[in-house]
C-alpha cells in the first residue's frame, strides 16, 4: 500500500542481513547440529530486475564435531508470470572444515526452482530442486516441497511445509513436514514449530549419525534482521 510513497531502490541494490539462534538447526526434517542450540547468520544482496545473491552460515555437528560449520553460496533471479513468483536460484551447501579422511566431500551443489503465489492471506509456494552429486557421493539428489502461509494479523502467521527427498545411494527416499507460528516485532522475528519424517530407524545412519538427529522436535528461531545499504 505504501510503494508508491517509498524511495526508489538504489541502482546497485540493496544488503540487508540477519543474525538468529536456533534451538536444533533442522535441514529437511534432519537435525544438522547434534539436536543443540544453533547460531546462524547470513548476508543477502537484492539487486535490480529481481537478481540477488548472498551466503549463510551455521554452526554444525554431523558426529565428532565434524564439520564444524556450514557456509552456503546462492543466487538466483526472480521473475513475475502473471502475479505469480518465479524464483530460479543456484545453491552451493559448503563444510570447508569437512575431514572426511581423503574420503568423498561433503560439500555440494542443488539447481533449485519455486513458484509463489499469494491469494489475499493465502500465500502457496511449490518447490523442486536437483543435485547432480549429493553430499558425501549419494549420486543424484531430487527434492519437492510444498508451503503454505495464512496472515492472521499484520504480525502472526501459520505455516507448513510437506516435503520428499529422494538420494541414489539412499536405502529409501523420505517424506518431511513442519507447521508452526511466526510471530515479528520491528526487527524480530520468532518462529516456533513442530518437525517430523517418517525415516526409519534402520534407515537414519545414511541421512545424519548424530543420535535422535530424525526424531520428531519441536524447535524455535529468534531472528534480528537490519539492512546495511
Amino acid at each position: 500500500a505504501l510503494a508508491d510513497d517509498a524511495p526508489p531502490a538504489p541502482a546497485y541494490g540493496s544488503i540487508a542481513a540477519y543474525l538468529a539462534v536456533e534451538s536444533d538447526y533442522r535441514y529437511r526434517g534432519i537435525s544438522q547440529n547434534n539436536s543443540e542450540v544453533t547460531p546462524e547468520g547470513s548476508l543477502n544482496w537484492t539487486g535490480p530486475m529481481g537478481f540477488y545473491a548472498g551466503t549463510w552460515l551455521a554452526k554444525t555437528d554431523w558426529g565428532g564435531k565434524n564439520p564444524g560449520f556450514e557456509m552456503d553460496i546462492y543466487g538466483g533471479k526472480h521473475f513475475d508470470l502473471d502475479g505469480t513468483d518465479l524464483n530460479i536460484e543456484a545453491y552451493y551447501y559448503s563444510y570447508p572444515d569437512f575431514n572426511a579422511f581423503g574420503g568423498p566431500k561433503a560439500s555440494y551443489f542443488e539447481m533449485q526452482g519455486y513458484l509463489t503465489h499469494t491469494f489475499d492471506k493465502l500465500t502457496l509456494t511449490a518447490m523442486g530442486a536437483y543435485s547432480p552429486e549429493w553430499s558425501l557421493a549419494g549420486g543424484d539428489g531430487w527434492y519437492t516441497a510444498g508451503t503454505a502461509a495464512y496472515a492472521i494479523t499484520d504480525w502472526l502467521s501459520l505455516s507448513g511445509t510437506l516435503g520428499h527427498q529422494w538420494v541414489k545411494a539412499a536405502p529409501t527416499d523420505y517424506t518431511h513436514w513442519d507447521i508452526g507460528a511466526t510471530a515479528t516485532y520491528k526487527s524480530f522475528t520468532l518462529d516456533v514449530r513442530y518437525v517430523g519424517n517418517d525415516i526409519k530407524a534402520g534407515d537414519a545412519g545414511f541421512w545424519m549419525a548424530t543420535k535422535g538427529a530424525v526424531k520428531d522436535t519441536v524447535k524455535a528461531n529468534l531472528t534480528y534482521n537490519f539492512n546495511l545499504l
